[in-house]
């Protein structure tokens, strides 16, 4: 009983009553029981929940309710088209309403900014020995950047402090009409002076990565051969069993089996409870996701299209994810072969190729690959030819 008066001395349960004076009295229990369960109630409301479907409470609010052009007459909405075309930039244009900001040098410790792209699809394509890859085809939509947040800056916002020493730059992808979105979410460009982006996110900078407003983002910010992390949002299959979620066996089909074929069997444990992280039936995909060192076998400065290596970019058709370079090991960049830093910024006297492959790559345009068999192929078709031939 010694140690209960150590522990719960100090504890005050409610206004004016402690444990302390509870142990002279029969109402120890009662006030131990309430403890108890304040602490289960704390301990089990601490699970985090693994997606949402609302916007977080310090987003700026983006969509009208009503769309004012069911109440405008067609004339007065061409003049408000009009009139949004002049006070905004069209797609791949730049303001440079600033001087240019002094750009720096590469090094291994700097990092640059990343592309919001859409997944359009995937395309098989041919290296130089004739082996036969799949690429998913990403294409950079027309990115701007919106603002920079210094380190500093940066350090005092919500998440700052997860990344000490690190720039905030934010990028939108996808113009879309200003009579769509609220006033709030409209001042957000005003800065950069481009039309409002139906897709806003950050990607943490070093400062000498550091951009202008209304900086436009091609495909060109990458080369063929460079490795880049692709983040997005994986498909939303519903409510699955365990059979589908997980790849389990199930139960036995026959021999008396009855409503437990896909069954998962059993889930309990020691001391009678479920652990956490228990495989069982729920919400499958809808869940985001990093893929890590894709390689960019080639790239269409036409379209801006990334061919990435694999398809297994996470998200369905024209879902929309994020490009950035990878860090990953002897996958990152070398100071041998420095990327465009801070991006690429196009040269009227040397324009890039409308098609860029990697080295190890077959160009399409190309001729096709020939192997010239040797001495040692020839004699094994021979003599394969010749006991089929001797078979029959």
């Amino acid at each position: 009983m010694a140690w209960y008066v150590a522990a719960f001395s100090q504890i005050r349960l409610f206004s004016g009553f402690s444990v302390h004076n509870a142990l002279s009295s029969q109402t120890f229990t009662p006030c131990v029981a309430i403890a108890c369960n304040i602490q289960c109630r704390y301990k089990t409301s601490t699970t985090v929940k693994r997606r949402k479907t609302y916007p977080f409470h310090w987003w700026a609010p983006r969509r009208r309710k009503v769309r004012d052009q069911d109440h405008i007459l067609p004339e007065n909405y061409t003049f408000l088209q009009e009139v949004a075309q002049k006070k905004y930039l069209q797609p791949g244009e730049s303001p440079l309403r600033e001087e240019p900001w002094p750009a720096a040098t590469w090094t291994p410790e700097s990092r640059r900014t990343g592309v919001i792209g859409r997944k359009i699809g995937i395309y098989p394509m041919w290296t130089n020995t004739g082996k036969r890859i799949l690429t998913t085809l990403i294409q950079v939509l027309d990115n701007h950047v919106i603002e920079y947040l210094p380190p500093e800056q940066y350090a005092k916002t919500r998440f700052g402090f997860r990344a000490p020493g690190l720039g905030c730059l934010i990028v939108g992808a996808g113009s879309i009409d200003p009579m769509n979105f609220k006033a709030p979410y409209l001042k957000l460009f005003e800065k950069s002076g481009v039309m409002p982006k139906k897709k806003l996110t950050r990607f943490l900078i070093t400062p000498d990565a550091a951009l202008p407003p209304g900086t436009p983002l091609t495909a060109a910010h990458f080369r063929p051969g460079d490795y880049v992390n692709v983040y997005g949002k994986t498909q939303g299959h519903g409510f699955q069993g365990v059979m589908k979620r997980w790849g389990m066996k199930g139960g036995p089909a026959t021999h008396g089996t009855t409503k437990a074929h896909r069954r998962l069997g059993a889930i309990g444990g020691p001391r009678g409870i479920i652990q956490k992280g228990k495989r069982m039936p729920g919400h499958m995909g809808q869940e985001r996701r990093l893929l890590v060192g894709l390689r960019i076998w080639r790239i269409n400065t036409l379209h801006n299209v990334l061919f990435v290596h694999g398809p297994a970019v996470p998200g369905h058709t024209l879902a929309l994810v994020n490009v950035f370079d990878s860090r990953h090991g002897k996958k990152g960049h070398s100071a041998d072969d420095p990327p465009p830093f801070p991006t690429y910024f196009p040269d009227a006297e040397h324009p890039l190729p409308e098609e860029m492959y990697d080295r190890e790559l077959h160009p399409f345009e190309a001729p096709s690959v020939t192997f010239e068999e040797d001495e040692v192929q020839v004699k094994k078709k021979a003599k394969v030819k010749a006991k089929t031939k001797a078979r029959k």
